[in-house]
């Protein structure tokens, strides 16, 4: 039960993390070359937060299943 709490918490963590890469990807640069970097950064941690996000909410389903039997 404690691994599934802590990954369950890593989970959310995740997500609100690739909602704020997701939220920065938005953000409006003076500079267009810049913005499409930075955009282009922004939406590879996204990515990379919501993969992070799915292995652990895999994780949460893996340890509450240890934890019922």
């Amino acid at each position: 039960m404690f691994w599934s709490v802590i990954s369950y918490q890593l989970s959310v963590i995740s997500y609100q993390l690739s909602v704020i890469s997701y939220q920065l990807s938005v953000i409006r640069c003076e500079f267009l070359v810049y913005r499409l970097l930075f955009t282009g950064y922004c939406l590879l941690l996204t990515a990379y937060c919501l993969l992070i996000t799915v292995y652990c909410l895999l994780l949460t389903d893996h340890c509450l299943l240890i934890t019922a039997y």
